[in-house]
């Protein structure tokens, strides 16, 4: 059977535009009206009950948690605060026999089904931090990815397996306050480029394991140094040379690789290219991102798949049929000239989106993305 996924990834021609939206675990819960149940089968039915071909992400391990790796000369403790129903703060503390490190996290619901996370306190505040897990860290483990198996048992070659990871930079960014690394290349390039390479080597040894458990594609993040944190300059100097061999690295692997920012990206387009990835994403629009659907098109290379590029915040929360319908049918005529592309929103649907209006949208991405 013809995956219509693969094929545009490998610049197949295909009878239409596939429609494959990010679908994260929160619209699942939603969608079901509860938290605790099978997210693989159930996402997967999600897919299916829209018609959505299908690049399934919610198999994903929890790759940050240094509770899993404790050890004589790692010891981590983790204490949890309770903030209000709903909400609390993590410490996290790692024991070296050479000094400790903190690191604290607030969970806040923001939905009934979704609670977001956010580091307050960092565990590598300054060199001699990082050279504690150089020195002491260990290995990656082997973890749990039967989450990720049984998706590929269930879907079979009728779609793809793309497991989140991260890219290098938001890698790190998630061990050192971004205010700080966003200045060490000038402080000290050393320091910097050996977070980088070090991070970055501990996220290949998570997406091998993904691939042994049946992805065939992995989601990596590139939101953080999107283009109203970065300039073109900074970006070309000190993150995409990282970037581009970690991907080339991905690609070693035989697996394709998704580059994900869903913010601003237009003076970045031209330089992201050169990282190498299977497919970009999410090419936000105004008012949420500045990326033109003419100019991506224009600027990606056709060997790089390009998705999103629909308004899941506005428009299909509180539009009308008919206003989905006409943007979909504006969006189809722009990129079908270009091929290529896979039909998504620019990130994953929000709560509370009228089901007729996903319907809407999936009936009008089959109607109108016909080759």
């Amino acid at each position: 059977m013809s995956n219509i996924i693969l094929d545009t990834l490998q610049g197949k021609k295909t009878d239409r535009v596939p429609v494959a939206p990010f679908i994260n675990v929160n619209y699942i819960d939603e969608f079901y009206g509860e938290h605790n149940m099978d997210r693989v089968a159930k996402s997967i039915e999600v897919y299916k009950h829209f018609g959505f071909d299908i690049i399934f992400r919610n198999s994903t391990v929890n790759y940050l948690d240094e509770t899993a790796l404790s050890a004589d000369n790692w010891k981590v403790t983790s204490t949890r605060t309770d903030i209000s129903e709903g909400d609390h703060d993590v410490l996290t503390v790692i024991e070296t026999p050479e000094k400790q490190l903190r690191q604290i996290k607030q969970y806040r619901t923001n939905t009934p089904f979704e609670v977001v996370e956010a580091c307050v306190e960092y565990y590598i505040k300054d060199a001699s931090d990082f050279a504690q897990f150089v020195k002491y860290q260990p290995p990656v483990p082997v973890y749990d990815c039967s989450d990720t198996a049984r998706a590929r048992e269930i879907i079979g070659d009728t779609g793809c397996i793309a497991p989140w990871g991260q890219g290098v930079f938001n890698m790190v960014s998630m061990h050192r306050k971004l205010d700080d690394l966003l200045i060490d290349p000038y402080l000290n390039r050393a320091f910097y480029g050996d977070m980088m390479r070090y991070f970055g080597d501990r996220m290949l040894e998570v997406i091998k394991q993904y691939k042994a458990n049946g992805a065939d594609m992995v989601s990596c993040g590139g939101n953080v140094a999107a283009g109203g944190v970065v300039g073109a300059d900074y970006f070309a100097e000190h993150i995409l040379p990282f970037e581009a061999k970690f991907f080339g690295s991905i690609n070693e692997l035989g697996l394709y690789s998704i580059y994900h920012n869903c913010g601003d990206a237009s003076h970045l387009l031209p330089l992201y290219p050169q990282i190498g990835m299977s497919m970009l994403e999410s090419l936000t629009p105004a008012p949420y991102g500045d990326t033109d659907l003419a100019f991506a098109m224009d600027t990606i290379p056709k060997n790089i798949t390009l998705s999103g590029g629909f308004d899941q915040i506005t428009l299909l929360r509180e539009g009308s049929a008919k206003q989905i319908r006409s943007k979909v049918m504006q969006m189809m005529d722009i990129l079908k000239k270009r091929g290529n592309f896979i039909f998504a929103t620019t990130d994953y649907f929000n709560e509370n989106t009228p089901e007729d209006n996903v319907f809407e949208f999936a009936r009008a991405a089959h109607d109108y993305g016909q080759y």
